[in-house]
């Protein structure tokens, strides 16, 4: 999740107990665990847990058609060796027109939960894994105060906030699975470095493994050679005691208030709700995500104190992602 995020979190919270009489610092964050995650994976030995997600038993569906034995065999004897290489490669080429011409006119419409899932799923890590290809984020986070305890405060931090918030472009070049992020003016993103596709299309520095339970429904769309599959995620909540809100974390990312600290004060509460987040991914005709959308809305309630006095705020927002990717 962009770091922008946290930071309006903390100024809500920093702001309104400074309207209450408290003089308070910024908010950091507590954990900066990037590169430390990436020696960790280069590192650690696979795990039977790891097998189990990251290979997929192949179904019915998914095995390619087989030649017969006896087919083989009698184009072996029909050319002759000088023919036989460009037999081999014209068979080559009409099987994958074949196969082209399959992916094209199949009925997405007719595909289970289940599928829709599965294939959303197996598109989005492989665009992860990618090596070579341009990735351009444009992003948007919208997000206001409701009500808090000092009441005169409400206008202050909306005004602070949207100076904060809005939109934000990022264009990263991969080569050989690196780059730089830049914005719209050519400018490095300084503060990410040099990072992978896995660093920065969410769910970052994770696989995507949204599992069929977390997704309330599914749709699959054809447009000509591509398809978009669309994952509406299950409404969830979590708390300060328990906050990783399980499918938005898989599939998307999730505001972490204990990722921060207020200094001089204690954080008692954090309610948060992701009313209904979605995942949106457009491949072509070779399985390629051309698009991915992400949208996660959310409200929440905080809660502080300092010595003998607290009080709480309250917000709503959302976070929209549109990754648009060439290759």
């Amino acid at each position: 999740m962009r770091k922008e995020f946290k930071a309006i979190i903390a100024a809500i919270l920093a702001v309104w107990l400074f309207m209450m009489g408290f003089e308070l610092g910024s908010y950091r964050e507590k954990q900066n665990i990037r590169k430390e995650q990436a020696a960790q994976t280069t590192t650690a030995a696979p795990t039977s847990e790891d097998a189990t997600t990251t290979t997929a038993v192949p179904t019915t569906e998914d095995l390619p058609e087989i030649t017969g034995v006896g087919n083989a065999i009698a184009e072996l004897t029909t050319y002759p060796d000088s023919e036989l290489s460009a037999a081999t490669t014209a068979k080559a080429k009409n099987n994958e027109d074949t196969t082209k011409a399959q992916a094209t006119t199949e009925d997405v419409s007719a595909l289970s939960k289940e599928q829709i899932v599965k294939r959303a799923t197996e598109a989005i890590n492989t665009l992860k894994a990618t090596k070579n290809m341009t990735a351009r984020n444009e992003e948007t986070i919208s997000i206001r105060i409701v009500d808090c305890s000092a009441k005169s405060a409400v206008s202050i931090l909306n005004s602070v906030i949207s100076k904060k918030i809005g939109d934000k472009n990022v264009t990263y070049v991969f080569l050989d699975g690196k780059a730089v992020g830049h914005d719209d003016d050519g400018k490095e993103i300084k503060d990410e470095g040099e990072v992978t596709p896995n660093q920065v299309i969410p769910p970052t520095d994770a696989q995507f493994t949204l599992p069929a339970a977390g997704v309330k429904s599914a749709s699959a769309k054809r447009n000509g050679g591509d398809v978009t599959y669309t994952l509406k995620l299950a409404e969830e909540r979590s708390s300060i005691d328990q906050p990783v809100p399980t499918y938005n974390a898989q599939a998307i990312g999730y505001l972490k208030m204990t990722d921060m600290e207020v200094p001089g004060a204690t954080i008692t509460g954090a309610d948060m709700h992701y009313p209904g987040s979605s995942v949106v991914v457009t491949v072509d005709d070779q399985c390629r995500v051309k698009q991915l959308q992400l949208y996660l809305p959310m409200d929440g309630t905080g809660s502080a104190k300092m010595g003998f006095l607290s009080g709480t705020a309250s917000f709503e927002g959302y976070s929209t992602q549109t990754w648009k990717i060439t290759y």
